[in-house]
């Protein structure tokens, strides 16, 4: 339908009169942003070591040459460490999965193996998504719940491992908020408890460890924007943050509590459990100087909120250096880096998924492999590739 064929002077009268009705919704987030406004704090830089790591991409990291898809699992820090590795066919059943937490597999992945171990669980409690891996329709989910499992186990390890031992006051910086759907509400609080233990662990070894998410963006921030914006609630000449209540962010959700709530804020249940998938709580914060920087929002460890002056201070140090985003922080920007494969390493890559498909053939049959390879490609796509 074209624009010419719309009577545009109607449909702008019921767009206002549609706009009516949302303006008291408005109204509320207005409201909520100059309460926010009245508890913006400016942040004081501190030098800290930051670490970040990063698992790349689904889409960035996926070997294909139809039927079979192989999915790259690989978290890097910001330092250029290797945390975890595996590939996993987009086809792989749960008993395919678990494989990678049994002990002496050669498909072990040894952060995840740990963590299942400490907590006492297999593979297949720590998640109901996981349970869908292999059927139809439903493995993509379980694939990508797996890589962000993979993940937590990777700051899981960062946190609890024996062999590291931090040498001076760090900030370990997830790529995301510090919540997941990805856990069942029984065993994340498990983890959380295992994490606190090795958090204290340091502090008592005089190195205090500090633990933010940091998202590009949440529901949060995306209903308070433009209330944010129209009430200049950040418009300010320096590095500032403000802590979000909890009913304003219970406002912006449209599920349960079960994303809010961590140990301190949730009620237990009649078997005297605490069942929550978070441990952080939530800041917008502007790491720039200038009234228009983006702001972002942060996740503090429960447990350091108290200390989140500091905490966001010594971030602020790190995203002021953020490139290319601006004011983001360089450490996550740095593990994407490191953690990403594009180019001439998809290729090798690629090579070497087919080399795996060559398993078993004869001579002939490879021949034929490699000429659909070559030759089989959209000349089409390649055409405009290369324009």
């Amino acid at each position: 339908m074209a624009l010419a064929n719309l009577d545009l002077d109607a449909l702008r009268t019921r767009i206002r009169e549609a706009q009516l009705t949302n303006d008291p919704i408005l109204a509320t987030f207005r409201e909520f942003a100059r309460r926010l406004k009245q508890d913006i704090k400016p942040l004081r830089p501190y030098s800290v070591n930051a670490v970040s790591f990063v698992s790349a991409d689904g889409g960035d990291n996926r070997l294909t040459f139809n039927p079979s898809v192989i999915e790259l699992v690989r978290v890097v820090d910001s330092r250029g460490n290797e945390c975890a590795l595996d590939a996993v066919p987009n086809t792989a059943a749960l008993a395919e999965l678990e494989k990678r937490v049994q002990p002496g597999s050669p498909n072990v992945v040894e952060p995840l193996q740990r963590l299942c171990a400490d907590l006492g669980v297999g593979l297949r409690h720590l998640s109901y998504l996981l349970r869908a891996a292999g059927t139809p329709g439903k493995s993509t989910g379980a694939i990508r719940c797996y890589r962000d499992i993979v993940e937590w186990a990777v700051l899981y390890d960062l946190v609890t491992h024996p062999a590291v031992q931090w040498g001076s006051d760090t900030i370990l910086v997830r790529d995301g908020l510090l919540r997941t759907k990805s856990f069942t509400r029984s065993v994340f609080p498990k983890m959380d408890s295992k994490i606190r233990e090795g958090v204290a662990r340091h502090k008592n070894r005089n190195v205090r460890l500090s633990l933010v998410g940091v998202a590009k963006q949440s529901a949060v921030l995306g209903k308070l924007a433009l209330a944010l914006e129209l009430e200049a609630t950040f418009h300010r000449d320096y590095p500032c943050y403000v802590r979000v209540p909890m009913e304003i962010e219970e406002d912006c959700y449209n599920f349960d509590r079960t994303w809010l709530d961590t140990y301190e804020t949730s009620e237990p249940d009649d078997r005297g459990r605490k069942l929550y998938q978070s441990f952080g709580n939530l800041f917008l914060v502007k790491f720039g100087d200038r009234q228009l920087d983006p702001v972002w929002p942060v996740d503090v460890a429960e447990w350091q909120v108290p200390e989140a002056d500091k905490i966001l201070g010594q971030l602020t140090v790190d995203a002021q250096q953020g490139f290319p985003i601006p004011d983001y922080p360089m450490c996550i920007q740095r593990a994407h880096d490191f953690a990403k494969i594009t180019g001439l390493e998809v290729e090798v890559l690629q090579d070497m998924l087919i080399e795996a498909m060559a398993v078993g053939l004869t001579p002939g049959q490879i021949e034929r492999l490699l000429r659909l390879k070559h030759l089989g490609r959209s000349l089409a796509a390649l055409r405009y590739k290369e324009a």
